[in-house]
């Protein structure tokens, strides 16, 4: 049996549970219900042999791609952001991979919605740079730039506004960086769900964290039809490369603007459960965030 046999569709109960749970919003149930529909009808995965696998009824089969989550407020605030990291990171690196992989392995619809479903159940976006606090803050800079220009009020809780996601949909077996990602998923990627997702989601601003996945952004809104206007596209030097580099000493107009600008934000952002699998980082990295701030041109980073 090919891949593509065994893709398995995601049921209406589900679905339903996770619209009850998270969000009776029914722009947000629309968007969901889409969202599900396009990867059910995609029903692809690789086939090069290179993607991280699980065992679903006695066979090894590569797991589905996923929709976005989608916070519950997220129709219902202006500006929309939609994050996007690289990819999900299923390789045999990190401890939680197997219990993760042999989950969803046995139950495909919540391999499908499994950013949503693991939300609804109060446990961390599994996204290593958004559990470790990265993409939400960067996030909550963007709605704060946009907030500004505009006179609009910051949300009490940045994650119930926003969407994330990864660009591509699988994982690679044995190596983590990106730079093992076959191409082909890149491009497949991009036509059969990322499009999709910015058509359904219809963001104000994106942010791409990655040289790569801003690349793969920049193509798709130069050729995307169906929407009024083209979003807003904001590159995020990838959070995953920093950890492993000394944070930078700030000079004492950065520590100002970190003090004044970006640490408040972080009250806004839903701290991760106790025992998530991972913790916050971020606030041990200032300069990131001041230099991506500075890179968009962020009115107050005109100071720096």
């Amino acid at each position: 049996m090919s891949p593509r046999q065994r893709h398995v569709r995601v049921g209406s109960d589900r679905g339903q549970a996770v619209k009850a749970q998270a969000a009776p919003d029914p722009l947000w149930a629309e968007a969901h219900r889409r969202l599900i529909e396009n990867v059910n009808r995609q029903a692809f995965v690789p086939d090069d042999g290179l993607a991280a696998r699980a065992c679903l009824g006695g066979n090894q089969v590569v797991l589905p791609a996923y929709v976005p989550y989608i916070g519950p407020e997220y129709f219902q605030f202006r500006p929309r952001i939609l994050c996007y990291a690289i990819n999900q990171n299923l390789s045999k690196h990190t401890r939680w991979t197997d219990d993760w992989v042999c989950q969803w392995g046995r139950h495909p619809e919540l391999a499908i919605d499994r950013l949503n479903l693991a939300v609804a159940q109060g446990k961390s976006l599994p996204i290593k740079p958004y559990a470790e606090g990265f993409v939400p803050l960067m996030a909550a800079i963007a709605l704060a730039r946009r907030c500004r220009q505009f006179g609009h009020e910051l949300p009490p809780v940045v994650d119930r506004v926003i969407a994330a996601t990864n660009f591509v949909k699988f994982s690679t077996a044995e190596d983590a960086s990106s730079s093992s990602i076959p191409n082909s998923w890149w491009a497949e990627c991009a036509e059969r769900y990322v499009t999709e997702e910015i058509l359904a989601l219809r963001p104000d601003v994106i942010l791409g964290f990655g040289q790569r996945p801003v690349q793969e952004l920049t193509r798709i809104l130069g050729q995307i039809g169906g929407v009024e206007r083209n979003p807003e596209l904001l590159a995020c030097r990838f959070p995953g490369r920093i950890p492993s580099v000394k944070a930078r000493p700030l000079l004492e107009v950065e520590s100002t603007a970190w003090q004044r600008e970006i640490l408040p934000l972080v009250d806004r952002i839903a701290k991760p459960p106790l025992g998530s699998y991972h913790e916050w980082r971020m606030l041990r990295f200032p300069g990131y965030f001041l230099d991506v701030a500075r890179s968009w041109g962020t009115d107050w980073a005109e100071l720096l």
